[in-house]
């Protein structure tokens, strides 16, 4: 198993996290949490979001199945049922979310979930521990935290992220996305989220892949070394910017590096 304590206490310390990274994994055989006495088992019914929470902020690792959670939304997300036919037809979202059954019809249409048929329990756990190996890493931070967390994922091998939002149901977005893509997925935390699940109204969440992380930590770490680090350090909104700019800008206008005491990275 990767030993993901350095990698994480390493992200923590650049961006700053309020709560620890979750390691999330779906399991095809359920008894891997009911035959294991260190995984806590929910006492009565929870959402998807609360149980996140809980790990996030109380530090354990839990385990739960269909009959754990509350409803057909949260299991039907992660494949572990199929959704009902109110659901899919539009008839429950339309009692709040959506003005007609139609428009609710559109947006189950269009919402990401996991395949049923193999799924059947999910393991959650603050990942610097090393609980077990995950398939994704859910990541909770401020927009600030979020920019900086996208551009080390950018730093190497660039590509364009495209990011979605469903409205209501961000676990959609966030963790079904990431396992249908297997690519970082951003997402704003929903009402339910919030309400909850106590995500904080500065707070966004991204799911990453496991296999990126590394990438994620080495992107910070060289950004950090060309100035881009979290908190980001303010500018006067009324002063002259180009003092401010980082040193290998002044290079690129043709300051020299002895004059900037900074040495190009390109090189």
């Amino acid at each position: 198993m990767e030993n993901w304590e350095p990698i994480i206490r390493r992200m923590e310390l650049l961006l700053r996290l309020k709560t620890f990274p979750v390691a999330f994994k779906l399991l095809e055989d359920a008894g891997e949490i009911e035959d294991n006495k260190w995984i806590r088992r929910p006492t009565k019914k929870f959402t998807l979001c609360q149980l996140i929470t809980v790990v996030r902020t109380y530090d354990w690792t839990v385990g739960a199945t269909a009959d754990d959670l509350v409803g057909p939304g949260c299991s039907g997300m992660i494949g572990f049922e199929e959704k009902p036919e109110y659901i899919k037809d539009g008839s429950f979202r339309s009692i709040v979310w959506c003005k007609t059954r139609e428009d609710a019809r559109r947006c189950e249409e269009q919402m990401p979930s996991i395949p049923t048929g193999k799924y059947n329990a999910v393991l959650m756990g603050p990942l610097v521990y090393n609980p077990f190996d995950p398939d994704i890493v859910l990541i909770y931070g401020n927009p600030a935290q979020m920019i900086v967390l996208i551009n080390a994922l950018q730093f190497e091998d660039y590509e364009q992220f495209q990011f979605f939002c469903v409205g209501e149901s961000a676990c959609a977005d966030s963790i079904a996305r990431c396992y249908l893509n297997n690519k970082p997925s951003l997402a704003i935390p929903c009402y339910g989220e919030r309400r909850y699940g106590h995500v904080q109204d500065d707070e966004l969440v991204m799911a990453l892949p496991a296999s990126w992380m590394k990438k994620a930590v080495s992107g910070l770490e060289e950004l950090y070394k060309r100035g881009i680090r979290y908190p980001i350090s303010q500018y006067g909104a009324q002063a002259d910017p180009t003092p401010g700019f980082p040193p290998s800008y002044h290079l690129l206008w043709g300051d020299s590096e002895e004059d900037t005491g900074f040495k190009r990275f390109d090189k």
